[in-house]
């Protein structure tokens, strides 16, 4: 018997010169041939590949020797990242990262890919695939990428100088919704909250948000402020971002013509900074095609024009135009609306009866008494000059008078005009009264005296304890007989017209034994001996705080030009949940001229921790790092 056999990679078919031979051993032969002379391929991801924080990961590894099935037992697979062995198969699996695994019912079928359950920043990098089989081995290698699934977002980083403002930080995609907010300014700690609102569930992940509020003052823009989010068994998020200061736009949406062709719908943004704002025009909901037009003002400010030209028909009746701006100082944005009335032609009979009736109108209006409100020509503040005015016209005799009464409590006291006597009485009434000044003017508006104006006037210095909710009545008088009166009840501000003070913002809710800063700014032109005195009420007994008495309460002062910020620094107890807290500003003579306080403190208690709950979460965590750290 002679068996040639020619084994060939070209395309050329082989020849097989058999003598004597059966054909069932030609087709051992064969088989015995192609295994000879296949070639072991290795075949993995040209391209990175790239998983979430917290995902398992697939890294693709796939051989081939030209026949299928193959034997596990033969095939000899190893796993290593950045050098290091993570997985080995000769005759069964071991793995030395926690987790790793590859299919023995894979393997036979050539796909010897691992699996990385749980895949953390430390699993990126490079991995090699090594197959062995027989005497031939193949290495390849593929590159992992994991993305950090956790991220923060911010809002209202614009903002406006010298008033209060609001930032506001989320996390997104968490595990757990138990984190902690630290709110920094240049890596110093300013607040520290939980979340004041949590979104999600486990399954989906969860999202939470929490906000500071704070009134910035010049210079902040330079400072470097942070949101950090603090997270149990995982590396804190952090964020960092400057403030940019704006201003808020003033919007004007109007008709250009009153006419009803070749008009225009015009809408004005003026002095907006800085210039990322977004305008929309619709009609009933429809957005209108305008023409934008921005400029820059000289004080460095920008303006915005959108004009939108249309010829107002009666289909334009009782439609709603409404011109919407977004801006970063306004993120919810504003609407300005505009509806037009237009009515069908109007006979010229129904012209003359309208004219006639206005007419009659004001002839009416001449001879009836009409009285206007009390009118102040400014707010009231400690020490400054008050007038009120009250004014009535008509027809009517030129001998009436008026009078103006003041009550407080049970008090009443009486002015009139100067020069009038005061009836007999106390001493001290007539004192008091002498405080006040009265004055009433007569004008005549018509020739012949049909109509009369009579103006009364009230001046007089203005005290907090006197004048804080007293009664003004102007009342009008003739013969004795009342025939209008008016009331207005003064109000005396605090901020005595040269300073504001800004509110003491609290989180919604604090934990036990968080440390919490409050503080309360006032700025403007400020005496230069302040005292501040922060006070706690609760359960309503008001005391002084003070860091001898109580070493839980930190007061610490900032005094600069023009400005005094108060601050307090504590870690609440549960015993003071409900505490409100006030800031006082007073002058050494002792009086004070203004006071802040918050609202009620609330401490959340302390969550109870089950054993099973624990085991679950840290336990069998513990383990797996520990293996971890011994790879």
């Amino acid at each position: 018997m002679c068996l040639t056999i020619v084994c060939s990679t070209s395309e050329r078919p082989w020849s097989f010169p058999v003598f004597g031979v059966t054909m069932s051993s030609l087709l051992v032969v064969l088989l015995l041939v192609t295994a000879v002379c296949a070639q072991l391929r290795v075949t993995t991801s040209p391209a990175p590949i790239a998983f979430d924080t917290g995902a398992t990961a697939v890294l693709q590894c796939m051989f081939s020797l030209g026949v299928t099935p193959v034997d596990p037992a033969q095939v000899h697979v190893f796993w290593k990242h950045e050098g290091k062995k993570i997985l080995s198969y000769v005759d069964r699996i071991t793995a030395f990262r926690p987790g790793a695994h590859i299919s023995e019912e894979h393997l036979a079928k050539g796909d010897a890919s691992l699996s990385l359950p749980n895949v953390t920043q430390e699993d990126a990098g490079m991995y090699t695939c090594s197959i062995r089989l027989g005497s031939e081995q193949v290495i390849q290698s593929v590159n992992l990428i994991v993305i950090e699934f956790r991220y923060i977002s911010l809002e209202g980083t614009t903002v406006i100088m010298n008033k209060s403002n609001e930032l506001r930080c989320s996390a997104n995609n968490l595990s757990s919704p138990d984190v902690t907010f630290n709110w920094m300014r240049d890596g110093v700690v300013l607040s520290t909250s939980t979340p004041r609102l949590v979104e999600g569930s486990n399954s989906q992940g969860f999202k939470v948000h929490s906000s500071f509020c704070f009134t910035p003052v010049f210079g902040d823009d330079k400072a470097h402020y942070s949101c950090q989010v603090v997270q149990k068994m995982l590396p804190p998020l952090k964020k960092t971002f400057q403030l940019t200061f704006g201003v808020q736009p003033e919007v004007f949406f109007y008709l250009s013509s009153k006419g009803q062709k070749n008009s225009s719908l015009i809408c004005l943004v003026s002095g907006f900074y800085p210039d990322d704002l977004n305008l929309s025009m619709k009609r009933d909901g429809e957005h209108l095609g305008c023409k934008i037009n921005k400029w820059r003002n000289p004080n460095g400010t920008y303006s915005l024009e959108a004009i939108y030209r249309t010829n107002v028909t009666y289909k334009d009746s009782n439609i709603d135009y409404t011109c919407t701006v977004h801006h970063p100082t306004i993120p919810e944005g504003t609407t300005e609306r505009l509806t037009f009335l237009v009515d069908a032609y109007v006979p010229k009979a129904l012209w003359i009866s309208a004219a006639c009736g206005l007419l009659l109108a004001v002839i009416i209006q001449i001879f009836c008494k009409h009285v206007t409100d009390i009118s102040v020509c400014k707010d009231w503040t400690e020490g400054s000059i008050a007038v009120l005015k009250c004014n009535i016209s008509g027809r009517y005799p030129k001998n009436i008078t008026a009078v103006w009464l003041i009550r407080r409590g049970d008090k009443e006291i009486e002015i009139k005009e100067k020069g009038s006597s005061y009836t007999a009485g106390d001493y001290r009434e007539l004192q008091e009264q002498d405080n006040y000044t009265c004055w009433n003017t007569v004008k005549s508006r018509f020739v012949g005296g049909l109509r009369h104006s009579l103006c009364s006037i009230l001046s007089f210095q203005v005290h907090k304890e006197r004048h804080e909710q007293a009664e003004f009545i102007c009342r009008f008088t003739r013969a004795g007989k009342v025939l209008a009166e008016k009331k207005y009840f003064g109000t005396v501000l605090d901020s005595y017209g040269f300073y504001s003070v800004s509110d003491i913002c609290v989180p919604e809710t604090c934990n036990e034994g968080e440390r919490l800063t409050l503080s309360c700014i006032m700025k403007g032109n400020i005496p230069r001996d302040i005292r501040i005195t922060w006070e706690k009420s609760l359960n309503e007994e008001r005391t002084v705080i003070s860091k001898e008495l109580d070493p839980n309460y930190q007061v610490t002062e900032n005094k600069s030009q023009g400005q005094i910020c108060a601050f307090l620094t504590l870690c609440p107890t549960c015993e003071e949940s409900g505490a409100v807290f006030t800031a006082s500003f007073s002058e050494n003579e002792g009086r004070i001229l203004a006071e802040r306080s918050s609202e009620p403190l609330k401490v959340a208690e302390p969550k109870k921790t089950h054993w099973s709950r624990t085991y679950q979460d840290w336990g069998f965590r513990a383990f797996d790092e520990s293996v971890v750290t011994e790879m």
